[in-house]
C-alpha cells in the first residue's frame, strides 16, 4: 500500500509541477540604426563633341575620259579590237554584236 501512495503523490507532484511551468520570452527590439544619406555629388556637364565615324577618303584624281564608242581603246590577248565602253569591234570601227559567232 505505501508504494501506491508513493506512486500516487509522486505522480501528483509531477503533474502539478508540469502544469505550473511557465515561461515567458520577451523579443528585444534593438533599437534603430541611424540611416546614413551621402551628400548629393555635383556633376559638372560634359560638353558633347560629335565625331564622324567614317574616315575621309583619300584623294583619287578623276579618271580620264574613256574613248567614245568606236574608237579603238585595247587589244585583248587573241587580237580582238574593244572601244572605251567594252564593245567588240571590227577593222574599220563598226561595233560588232554580241549575238555574233564570227569574228
Amino acid at each position: 500500500m505505501i508504494r501506491k501512495q508513493l506512486f500516487a503523490v509522486a505522480a501528483l507532484g509531477l503533474a502539478a509541477a508540469g502544469c505550473s511551468y511557465t515561461s515567458t520570452t520577451e523579443a528585444v527590439v534593438p533599437p534603430p540604426r541611424p540611416v546614413a544619406v551621402a551628400a548629393p555629388v555635383y556633376v559638372p556637364p560634359t560638353t558633347v563633341v560629335y565625331t564622324d565615324p567614317t574616315p575621309v577618303p583619300a584623294y583619287i584624281p578623276p579618271a580620264p575620259p574613256s574613248p567614245p564608242a568606236g574608237v579603238q581603246a585595247f587589244r585583248d590577248e587573241y587580237g580582238f579590237r574593244y572601244d572605251g565602253q567594252g564593245n567588240r569591234i571590227d577593222a574599220r570601227g563598226n561595233i560588232i554584236s554580241p549575238h555574233s559567232t564570227t569574228p
